[in-house]
């Protein structure tokens, strides 16, 4: 089935007006997201482009083959710079590379008049202009777990077929629409898909973006960015499948700040949240990289890993050591901690023994480490009953 030219042309203007009201739209409802505006900008270079490749039915020479791929340069630019700050880069100057070097080669009649030429040079931009999207989106593949595959298919595909044309598609010199290139149906066609694709794509990108963003911040503390209680439950699960695995106990430990209603009576709440900022900067210095740190509320935390019960008390005593001599802003806090570790027993029950040796350091006088053997397998199966 032949595709018409001209008719591929309105239909590729309508789509990309569309796009670009849809695009300006999000763009403002995103609180003027950077990816999404370097987005809009690109199908708007694109729409341009696209314009004035349509004089060349007209006889017309030079906006389309200068000034309109150009306008595709800098719309792949544009493209470019949303991945580049997707991936929490800044826009670096290669966004310019392709539409300087198509303006510059216009300048040379032996270019500017040779359609194989421009073909062979406007594949190469693009493949690599491609490719580098392909990179970033890589780098980017941790906070996309969803929409990463789709992506990088529609890239993938994208390469191919200017890889394709690079080879197959040797031009010629008409002034019809692009130049009567056997291939312009299937460029109007292919470019019209990848604008649609990327557009939706991206947006897709952002909104799970967004998602894991808020996802996050309902499992940390506001005030101390550490996890909250639904943080710490939330990732136990694999620690319990290490001990287990791995034949080694599971810690529990669980950390009050002592007396810590008087430091706030005392001193303010903005000197008690100072504190608990200060506690926190300790923990994190001493608690190995694989220990899971939370608040639980107030001025109680928790923590748990998978090791030996001696390092656990070795840096319990470290954190409680450098608690006593930290004193922020000349206030002075001790903190009580309770320990608790088996291989075989829930975190929760865990969690129950480690609270229970906390207690004891409380009764005991603070400012102590207490630690409690998990319960037997019979007692546990009571506290199930």
């Amino acid at each position: 089935m032949a595709l018409d030219v001209y008719t591929l042309f309105i239909c590729e203007l309508y789509v990309l007006g569309f796009l670009s009201i849809i695009m300006i739209f999000a763009w403002s409802g995103a609180h003027y997201d950077r990816v999404l505006g370097f987005t809009t900008i690109a199908i708007i270079a694109t729409m341009a482009s696209v314009w004035l490749g349509s004089l060349r039915s007209h006889g017309h020479l030079f906006l389309p083959v200068a000034v309109g791929n150009t306008l595709v340069m800098l719309a792949y630019g544009m493209w470019l710079n949303a991945f580049r700050v997707f991936a929490g880069l800044r826009p670096g100057p290669g966004w310019l590379f392709g539409a300087l070097l198509w303006a510059l080669l216009c300048c040379f009649p032996s270019f500017f008049y040779s359609m194989p030429k421009r073909i062979m040079v406007s594949c190469l931009l693009c493949i690599s202009y491609t490719v580098a999207l392909i990179t970033l989106l890589t780098r980017s593949r941790a906070c996309l777990q969803i929409t990463f595959w789709p992506a990088q298919q529609l890239l993938c595909l994208h390469l191919i077929f200017h890889l394709s044309r690079m080879c197959f598609d040797s031009g010629s010199s008409g002034h019809g629409a692009m130049g009567n290139s056997p291939f312009a149906s299937y460029v109007i066609l292919e470019s019209t898909l990848f604008v649609i694709g990327l557009t939706f794509t991206i947006l897709a990108m952002v909104n799970e973006r967004t998602q894991i963003r808020y996802k996050q911040a309902s499992l940390r503390d506001p005030l101390t960015g550490v996890w909250n209680r639904r943080g710490l439950f939330a990732q136990v699960g694999m620690a319990e499948k290490k001990s287990l695995q791995k034949q080694l106990p599971l810690v529990a430990l669980v950390f009050d700040l002592d007396h810590f209603k008087n430091i706030n009576d005392r001193y303010g709440h903005n000197q008690g949240d100072r504190v608990l900022l200060d506690f926190c900067r300790v923990v994190e210095k001493v608690l190995p990289a694989e220990c899971t740190f939370s608040r639980l509320g107030g001025e109680e935390f928790a923590a748990f890993f998978v090791g030996d019960v001696q390092k656990a008390q070795s840096l319990c005593e470290d954190i409680r050591l450098l608690a006593m001599i930290s004193r922020p802003d000349n206030i002075e806090y001790t903190v009580s901690i309770g320990i608790a570790a088996g291989r075989t027993h829930s975190f929760s029950t865990l969690m129950m023994m480690a609270d229970k040796a906390l207690y004891e350091a409380k009764a005991d006088g603070r400012n102590r480490i207490e630690m409690t053997s998990a319960p037997q397998a019979a007692t546990l199966d009571k506290l199930k009953l």
